[in-house]
């Protein structure tokens, strides 16, 4: 018996040696990967911020961050702001890029701003030598049309077309239309509108909104992803139509019940308003859609890989998180350094349409080891976040991500931050 007992221990022993060292809790691992640097930039107050961008600032690295005025930051612990665009005519809308407009390798800020009720404009802020406030530039005015007011979402557009670049920006308007807008040869003319499409003419019943570019056709062009819908570029975008795919059915879900919302918000469907990133995250060498249910409580997280023998029909998709809460951010890159794409996603800390709070958002990081399977970890709690960008910070090449978390009008107590985290390889 006592030779019994004793194998049955080495037994034991030797299965704990050969699990991973991470323990379990809840369904994810605990030990993070990788080393985590939180830095909380900025504390300001019930400010809504909806967005925040990292761009090349006449002074370096700099956060822009849009609400009723654009604030401005370095990136270090408790940094102070630079107020440079003040409060106007309207409020900014969460749609905003960082892009160099005029080539002097200074990012300019294109950002949406309400216009008084008659729908939203368009423009861009120039920073100007020895001036505290930026220089604004109009580029359009788009009138109020179905759907939600505004642009959700904006991202540079560059494409090569024939022996010319062309440079704009992408925008999703009203959460349905998609349009882009080409910089002229003279920065000071309007820019030209191109449309893409209206994703209701598409089956798009509900709104789509989430926006991400690249190749996914393969032919080298910037195709672009927005909801639940994918468009693919032609060779000339200045001229050719551009061609839509339904790629999820994510939008025909309903919403959870919570006995605190409205009634209206249960009738409504939030699964075409997405985060979205794009990535080759099981290594076929094409690129992959990742996605997250942006808007709810009990929300996915998924990767939606193209059929290659039906490429026309709706993308395979694997779940890996089914019960995350409202997850406005993500981010797709490799933290630790193993040539396979990882998943970083925020939580909120309030969601837009009355659901109930999250007393402790949370950082997750969706590791990759391979064959579309994720192990999950908690990087960081307490703060949340909204439109989390990625940032690559010189001169160590460090991952570095950061977001404002979205504020609502209607919670007094709420207090905005300015938040990032800088990852590295645990030495």
């Amino acid at each position: 018996m006592s030779f019994y007992v004793a194998g049955m221990i080495l037994l034991i022993i030797w299965i704990k040696a050969c699990r991973p060292s991470t323990d379990k809790k809840n369904g994810f691992d605990l030990k993070s990967p990788v080393k985590v640097e939180p830095m909380l930039i900025s504390q300001l107050g019930p400010e809504h911020f909806g967005n925040a961008i990292f761009r090349r600032g006449m002074k370096g690295s700099r956060i822009a961050a849009s609400g009723s005025r654009i604030l401005e930051w370095p990136i270090q612990e408790s940094a102070s702001n630079t107020e440079v665009v003040p409060p106007g005519i309207g409020n900014y809308e969460n749609g905003a890029c960082a892009l160099d407009v005029n080539g002097d390798s200074i990012d300019e800020m294109i950002v949406g701003r309400s216009a008084n009720g008659q729908g939203t404009e368009l423009l861009w802020y120039e920073e100007v030598s020895d001036q505290i406030r930026w220089k604004e530039h109009f580029i359009t005015r788009i009138a109020k049309g179905r759907g939600e007011e505004g642009f959700h979402d904006i991202m540079p557009f560059e494409m090569k077309i024939q022996d010319r670049m062309v440079l704009g920006v992408v925008i999703v308007v009203n959460r349905k239309n998609l349009y882009w807008y080409q910089i002229p040869a003279d920065i000071n003319q309007p820019w030209e509108q191109h449309m893409i499409a209206d994703l209701s003419e598409y089956g798009a019943e509900c709104a789509q909104s989430g926006l991400a570019l690249g190749d996914i056709a393969g032919n080298g062009r910037q195709d672009l992803v927005c909801g639940n819908f994918w468009a693919e570029c032609p060779a000339d975008p200045t001229s050719d139509p551009w061609q839509v795919h339904r790629y999820s059915m994510w939008d025909r879900r309903t919403t959870p019940v919570f006995p605190e919302i409205p009634a209206w918000v249960g009738d409504t469907r939030f699964g075409g308003m997405n985060q979205l990133d794009l990535g080759d995250m099981d290594g076929d060498g094409k690129i992959d859609i990742v996605a997250t249910d942006a808007e709810i409580p009990d929300a996915r997280v998924g990767v939606f890989c193209r059929d290659t023998a039906d490429p026309g029909n709706l993308w395979n998709v694997t779940i890996i998180d089914t019960a995350i809460y409202c997850p406005h951010s993500l981010v797709v890159v490799d933290v630790n350094k193993d040539n396979r794409l990882d998943i970083i996603v925020g939580e909120m800390t309030a969601g837009g349409w009355w659901f109930p709070r999250n007393a402790n958002p949370k950082l997750y990081l969706y590791l990759n080891d391979g064959h579309l399977k994720f192990r999950k970890f908690v990087l960081h709690e307490g703060w949340g976040t909204h439109m989390m960008r990625l940032a690559i910070l010189q001169p160590d090449d460090k991952i570095f991500v950061f977001a404002a978390d979205e504020i609502q009008s209607w919670y007094e107590d709420m207090t905005t931050h300015v938040v990032g985290w800088t990852f590295s390889l645990i030495q």
